[in-house]
């Protein structure tokens, strides 16, 4: 049973890291950051994203570094990838071009795109200020 659920486990993280490389998160993040030399660190860090995100999601009650700097570290950490995940999918779906000429929008589209964030923001804020948990 061990053997199968490692096997599992890598064979879905495989796919996750797939479907980020396919849709370009990866790539577009270090082309803009000009940081092509690091590419051994990316994928190091990458990895141990993807171990640690399955630990912690298998075994909840493993222990964590304590204090307000972890919180506030993972929080930051979490809440770019999700942007970065989501700016590239709809990036590569066309959504904003679409929603844009539907809505006969000609000027501000970067003020639309970071008032949606914003928005996000103060939805994941709201949720966890009062103390909403997933059932």
């Amino acid at each position: 049973m061990c053997l199968i659920g490692i096997a599992s486990g890598s064979a879905i993280s495989g796919g996750v890291v797939a479907f980020l490389m396919k849709i370009g998160v990866f790539p577009r993040m270090i082309g803009t950051s000009h940081t092509m030399r690091l590419l051994s660190l990316y994928e190091y860090l990458i990895i141990a994203g993807l171990i640690c995100g399955g630990l912690f999601s298998q075994y909840p009650a493993l222990p964590l570094p304590s204090g307000s700097w972890f919180v506030i570290a993972w929080g930051v950490l979490c809440g770019m990838y999700v942007g970065c995940v989501s700016a590239a999918l709809a990036e590569v779906l066309s959504i904003f071009p679409i929603l844009f000429m539907r809505t006969k929008i000609r000027f501000g589209m970067s003020w639309f795109v970071a008032l949606m964030a914003l928005g996000k923001t103060c939805g994941a804020l709201w949720y966890f200020c009062h103390g909403l948990t997933p059932d």
